[in-house]
């Protein structure tokens, strides 16, 4: 490509050799509303940056969902080395450990809770002949001595397969999926087992994939269920932690916890499992009762699926999505479908991207009606967005790399407040909050 003539050789070679360095001290890479919706909590940088002039201010932010002020900055990457060290990265992205805090989530309410960070699997990245499984699923910070401490799970670091990580299979915690408030956790601890074929004393490998239930407020296991598939593609989890949905190897199934009853969605004919580069999650409704896709709500007891009405008539789903969000009351999703843009490196040695914005859609569930978002004008904001939206569905937050970060009215699409460039030391985070001018329409309607 043309465009890495653009590149200056100094600042290329720094950003490969330390990995996450390529990002900008204002990227948001997750946005979560807390629980009673007074709180937005964004994760972004983790201390790494290629611009001398730059001074770090947190990698997760707390901000008042009402006005957009800064409340809490925390998180640097020593917080981040304290919890996975070098030895531990997301399953499915082998090359670097984890630089950044797009995995945060927030328990409880700011400033009676805690920071967590969940990755959506956990997995030895060193090479070595003999495969390790991960004693933990992540770490956390609280908001009043801010120490980080990793989320141990030493129940399990003692079991293991018998694989070779040189083969491609070897033991992994994954997917890790906390519920919509943040209470509960669902976790999928991977085993490999090698066996060999008395016919044709070929070796076969097989994942045992057990399931655990973790409050996390106290850090404690609830709930175990042994052996649920022979590997979790997919995985769900309700805001009460009594219902769990996964994706597996052999089938798609609805499990109660507290009883372990079984409702089979779907079953699949014998096939090989791999590892997804990106597990997914599955959404419940508010009262567990319900799964939610883009085509169809499907209630569990009585296994009935409705159609979504669409405008079109049908439930046609865009052709790139990035993020989807679920109202709470069902009544929309929140989509974001990303735009490819040319990417450059500036004298920073930071990445700079130009072109369209990403696009974010409010799809009403009842009508199909669609409503644009207007994110940014510029050619150079509001790439890798990322969506959430409050917990009395009245409320989109949107944040993108290079700091931007908006509120929008969900019902009118109109912006509420927008702030740029959050990550900047000298405004201590703070930027001025723009008000929508209530004579503008900041949202446009798609036919």
């Amino acid at each position: 490509m043309t465009c890495f003539k653009l590149f200056k050789t100094t600042a290329l070679s720094l950003a490969l050799l330390s990995g996450a360095a390529q990002a900008s001290e204002a990227d948001i890479y997750a946005i979560h509303f807390s629980e009673d919706g007074k709180h937005l909590i964004t994760g972004g940088a983790g201390g790494y940056t290629l611009a001398p002039d730059v001074e770090h201010t947190g990698g997760i932010k707390i901000w008042d969902a009402e006005t957009g002020k800064l409340v809490e900055a925390l998180g640097d990457r020593k917080d981040l080395d304290n919890i996975f060290g070098a030895q531990y990265g997301r399953v499915g992205n082998r090359r670097w450990g984890i630089s950044n805090f797009k995995d945060v989530v927030l328990s409880g309410t700011y400033p009676n809770g805690k920071v967590l960070l969940l990755p959506s699997s956990l997995g030895r990245i060193t090479s070595s002949t003999k495969g390790q499984l991960p004693g933990f699923i992540g770490g956390y910070m609280d908001f009043s001595g801010k120490q980080s401490a990793r989320i141990e799970l030493s129940d399990i670091a003692a079991k293991g397969g018998n694989c070779d990580p040189k083969t491609g299979f070897h033991d992994y915690v994954g997917p890790i999926v906390p519920s919509n408030n943040g209470k509960f956790a669902a976790i999928v601890v991977n085993t490999c087992t090698a066996k060999i074929n008395d016919k044709d004393q070929q070796v076969a490998f097989e994942y045992q994939s057990d399931l655990h239930i973790m409050d996390l407020g106290r850090f404690e296991i609830t709930r175990t269920i042994e052996h649920i598939d022979a590997g979790v593609y997919a995985l769900g989890i309700t805001d009460n932690g009594k219902r769990v949905a996964f994706v597996g190897r052999d089938q798609f199934a609805v499990i109660d916890t507290e009883d372990n009853e079984r409702h089979v969605v779907e079953t699949y004919p014998p096939s090989q499992f791999m590892i997804p580069r990106q597990f997914s999650s599955l959404q419940f409704s508010r009262d567990g009762k319900q799964l939610i896709s883009l085509r169809n709500i499907y209630d569990i007891e009585t296994g009935v699926e409705r159609p979504l009405k669409w405008a079109e008539g049908g439930a046609k789903k865009p052709r790139r999505i990035s993020s989807v969000r679920v109202s709470p009351d069902l009544s929309f999703f929140a989509i974001v479908m990303p735009k490819r843009s040319l990417i450059t490196f500036g004298d920073d040695g930071l990445p700079h991207s130009y072109g369209k914005a990403d696009k974010v859609v409010l799809l009403s569930t009842a009508t199909g009606e669609r409503t644009e978002l207007e994110i940014t004008d510029s050619m150079t904001e509001g790439k890798r967005c990322v969506t959430d939206i409050s917990p009395d569905s009245q409320r989109v937050a949107v944040g993108c790399k290079g700091g931007l970060l908006r509120v929008y009215d969900a019902h009118t699409g109109k912006l509420i407040w927008n702030k740029q460039n959050i990550g900047r030391k000298s405004d201590n985070g703070l930027m001025h909050v723009e008000y929508d001018d209530p004579l503008d329409s900041f949202y446009s309607m798609l036919d």
